[in-house]
């Protein structure tokens, strides 16, 4: 049987769409249609039947999908001779994993659901991310948790080695610009009421954020462990959050398909031993 029809198949499957299957495999619209005829040709069986305006998998179809998925993994895999992992990480623990070989850190998209598709399509090996999903299809490990802080200037004209509430939302915030499920961190991790931040600056970076507040009179929100990791060089006080607030998870997110595999396994024991070490 020919492997690029499979792998259209399984395509076609995951999205129940043509088109969008045929956008993931650049292909045209008529061809991937015309591969899986070839298939049911094949196998004698019919794999997709109309619903509305799009497709659904057959009885045959779910029962083929499962082991096909699992032939191309294994195949796919014994094919892989590179040495690098592709990897996601977010810029609170990117410090974390610099010393481990074999890795390329990637610069990561914003929208949270191109991280688990780019899991999806082999164009990333692993993520480590605040993120979750219950997507049975990819695997989450918890790496470690730890708690928001807020940081300002030393010489801040204000707020000198504590904040209280009041202070805290009278102050101009930087924050960083990135929502999960549309909602910012400071949303997700609010134990209690919250109210409006005076916001002066968004950013999509925690360093640009770190910067930005040792330079104003504004305040800002990050992990721990990154603070900690630049209030000397950037002269920051680090204060706990007068709101109270839930620990940051961080998380290490893989594909099913790589639960076994030896190489990927050293990848995740030498990750979860890195933030064990940083941690104690």
């Amino acid at each position: 049987m020919d492997l690029n029809l499979v792998r259209t198949f399984l395509s076609v499957y995951r999205h129940q769409s043509y088109t969008l299957a045929a956008n993931e495999l650049n292909l045209t619209q008529p061809a991937t249609s015309a591969a899986i005829k070839r298939l049911e040709n094949e196998i004698n069986k019919q794999l997709f039947i109309k619903k509305g305006r799009g497709i659904e998998p057959t009885s045959q179809a779910h029962y083929l999908a499962n082991h096909f998925q699992i032939a191309v993994d294994t195949i796919e895999l014994a094919l892989e001779s590179k040495h690098d992992f592709a990897v996601y990480c977010t810029e609170s623990a990117l410090y974390e994993i610099t010393n481990i070989p074999n890795i390329q850190v990637l610069n990561q998209p914003h929208e949270q659901s191109l991280l688990f598709e780019h899991l999806k399509t082999r164009q990333v090996d692993l993520i480590i991310d605040t993120v979750t999903t219950k997507d049975t299809s990819l695997i989450i490990e918890e790496l470690y948790c730890e708690p928001a802080v807020v940081i300002c200037a030393k010489d801040h004209k204000t707020i000198q080695g504590t904040i209280t509430k009041e202070m805290f939302y009278n102050a101009r915030h930087i924050i960083y610009s990135a929502r999960w499920n549309g909602l910012s961190g400071f949303e997700q991790m609010a134990k209690e009421p919250i109210s409006q931040r005076d916001v002066a600056l968004n950013t999509s970076s925690i360093s640009s954020l770190a910067m930005l507040v040792s330079q104003t009179n504004h305040i800002g929100l990050i992990s721990v462990s990154f603070a900690k990791k630049w209030s000397e060089q950037l002269n920051l006080q680090i204060l706990p959050s007068p709101i109270e607030l839930q620990e940051i998870p961080y998380h290490l997110i893989y594909h099913r398909r790589y639960l076994n595999d030896p190489k990927h396994k050293k990848l995740r024991q030498q990750i979860h031993q890195c933030f064990k070490k940083s941690m104690t």
